[in-house]
């Protein structure tokens, strides 16, 4: 019923020119079919795109009844204005900027190609493939920067693909319609026209699929700096000025633009030091860690209370920060808090973020949750690895050693057999504890070789984990804990808590703050929280 403001846009000058044709008088035209959209949008109701289309659409016919010329940019500014005084919010809406960066564009290319001659309101059916090509590219070059922003990639082929998804559009629309009001007259003959719908559905899901499978279809950059885009609209404006001084000279112009769009599009980098991030997924665990050589590590992904983590949280942050391959991937044990997100990344491999190797503990403590997930993994092609007690990842300056469970651990598959990490960069420690309680803990406690700057607590700050002895073994000066907020295991629990304070250990929850973020170059090390 509403697709876009290209619909609503195709819907509303649809009805008045025919309802004009049909009353021989711009001003009944006009007010009828302002009255037939009015009504149309109260069935649909309103959004930024169908507020949009509404209020241009009120200026074209407007300009059209009072004999007054329509001007695209002044209606466009116009619509932005109401949605802004409708919901200000909007304003930093990725479907606002998208919605009037589209026409934007699509009006800058118009007038520097000579084609806008009464603006993209008006739907046109016969149009030449450069013409389609310079609106696709017009769309592009203005959105490059709000799709980095909000979906931290950009489809290389997206301009090409508009070149068929646009023409089609005004098609699927007519027919969609057609074929309704003919079910009603003539049930075969609408059944016939909306199966071509169905065709045309199918036509844009081939082609999207096709796009996906082609080299290079996804540059995935992170969420530029604010500054970075600034510079890329600074830049673009220049050119398009001097693409209007210097008309014979075009080729040097867009130069600028290129240089613009490649900074924008350099990955997030970590900047030679280690980042390690607890994500907040809610009731469960997430901790990604990028060494200073770029190789990405993700431990554990689930939640028991957040749907879908794995592929709006997890695979969203890993996005943001330029991650498009995760070179390891560990899972502690077969809970669904520390591993459905995982397999919802092993189901979007082709789409989502890549995993190369699945890492898992020693096959003796597996659970029937760990053999599918590492059947799933062998099935989409991910390399399988599991550690033991005393094996070792080194990466850029950074180790990753197995504390625990190995050879010979009368442990049960569970949390007390969870893959317990030691990480270390120069003088920096951090002890990643799993899930483990219980015989496990007391097991981690005897191999304690050294103390710890930072602690991941085990079990989301469970009464049942980090006792007194461990935390006086294991001395760390912060504790970080992921839990949910108000959820129904009471996690973490206050005697654990009370402990962590007695222990003079600083206490980062992500129920409180998000995100936890530690970055560290071996000497020096800042801990941040997403929120204050």
């Amino acid at each position: 019923m509403a697709i876009s403001g290209l619909h609503l846009s195709f819907i509303g000058i649809g009805s008045y020119q025919f309802l004009r044709r049909r009353t021989g008088s711009y001003l009944a035209g006009g007010l009828l079919g302002i009255g037939f959209l009015l009504l149309y949008i109260l069935m649909i109701g309103t959004g930024v795109a169908v507020l949009r289309s509404l209020v241009m659409f009120l200026i074209r016919v407007g300009a059209d009844m009072t004999g007054r010329v329509y001007d695209m940019v002044t209606a466009l500014a116009a619509a932005a204005v109401v949605v802004i005084l409708w919901q200000p919010l909007s304003f930093y809406d990725g479907g606002f900027q998208m919605s009037f960066g589209a026409l934007l564009g699509m009006w800058i290319l118009g007038e520097l190609a000579g084609m806008s001659e009464k603006g993209p309101c008006r739907i046109q059916t016969k149009t030449s493939l450069r013409q389609a090509l310079r609106a696709s590219v017009g769309v592009q070059m203005i959105l490059f920067p709000v799709t980095l922003y909000h979906y931290f990639e950009f489809p290389v082929y997206s301009f090409l693909l508009n070149l068929l998804v646009i023409p089609l559009m005004s098609v699927l629309l007519f027919a969609g319609m057609a074929g309704s009001l003919l079910y009603m007259a003539a049930e075969p003959a609408g059944q016939a026209v909306i199966w071509l719908c169905g065709r045309v559905l199918d036509i844009y899901e081939s082609s999207c699929r096709v796009a996906l499978s082609l080299p290079g279809s996804r540059l995935v950059t992170g969420r530029p700096d604010m500054a970075v885009i600034c510079f890329y609209y600074g830049a673009l404006g220049l050119t398009i000025v001097l693409w209007i001084l210097y008309k014979k000279r075009k080729a040097f112009v867009p130069v600028l633009a290129g240089i613009a769009a490649l900074i924008l599009a350099k990955p997030v980098s970590g900047m030679g030091r280690v980042e390690i991030t607890v994500l907040d997924v809610g009731q469960g665990d997430s901790i990604f860690i990028r060494a200073a050589d770029g190789t990405c590590i993700l431990v554990d992904g689930g939640s028991s209370d957040v749907s879908q983590a794995g592929r709006y949280r997890i695979e969203s942050f890993l996005k943001a920060r330029g991650v498009k391959k995760l070179d390891y991937v560990f899972v502690t044990h077969g809970d669904g808090d520390h591993m459905n997100g995982v397999e919802e990344l092993l189901d979007r491999q082709k789409t989502g973020v890549q995993m190369e190797c699945l890492v898992l503990p020693a096959t003796g403590f597996w659970d029937e949750e760990l053999r599918a997930l590492a059947g799933k993994a062998e099935s989409q092609g991910v390399s399988l690895a599991v550690m033991e007690r005393g094996q070792a990842l080194f990466r850029g300056g950074m180790t990753v050693t197995c504390l625990q469970p190995g050879e010979g651990d009368e442990l049960e598959p569970g949390n007390g057999a969870s893959l317990v990490l030691d990480l270390s960069c120069g003088d920096f420690d951090m002890l990643l504890a799993g899930d483990v309680e219980g015989e496990g803990e007391s097991l981690l406690m005897e191999r304690l070789e050294k103390t710890y700057d930072v602690l991941k607590a085990a079990h989301h700050g469970s009464r049942n984990s980090t006792c007194e002895d461990f935390l006086e073994r294991a001395g760390p000066q912060a504790a970080l804990i992921s839990a949910g907020r108000d959820n129904r295991y009471g996690h973490p629990h206050q005697e654990t808590l009370d402990r962590l304070d007695r222990a003079g250990c600083s206490v980062w929850q992500t129920a409180q703050r998000g995100a936890v973020t530690i970055v560290t170059d071996g000497r020096t090390v800042s801990i941040r929280g997403f929120l204050p």
